[in-house]
């Protein structure tokens, strides 16, 4: 009977103190519509798609949630913002008075800020 409990807490400590590690890892890209846009000439468009192609605009926005519990269980999850959060971005910054329309001063003022 002795032999039987130490031989099952044995196992049961071994079983605690060596499990299998258990790992998920995700990427999650999250993309938005993009905001809809009229341009006052083709000039307009021209410079406005010229600048924001010239200009990366930094790093793609990113971020990392971790879980784990040591040995036993680790998640991860990324989410990364997809292009169109740099568009909406520059169509928010270039059209200044907000009409829904880029006028070619507005897009000139755009390409001199970056």
């Amino acid at each position: 009977m002795k032999h039987k409990i130490s031989l099952t807490l044995t196992i049961a400590a071994v079983g605690l103190l060596v499990p299998g590690c258990i790992t998920h890892k995700s990427v999650v890209y999250q993309d938005v519509e993009r905001t809809r846009i009229e341009f006052e000439s083709d000039a307009a468009a021209r410079l406005f798609y010229e600048t924001l192609s010239k200009n990366p605009g930094g790093k793609n926005s990113e971020s990392t949630t971790t879980v784990s519990l040591p040995i036993v269980f680790a998640h991860e999850q990324k989410s990364v913002a997809g292009p169109n959060v740099k568009f909406n971005a520059a169509v928010a910054t270039c059209d200044s008075n907000k009409d829904g329309r880029i006028t070619e001063l507005e897009a000139r003022i755009f390409a001199n800020q970056r």
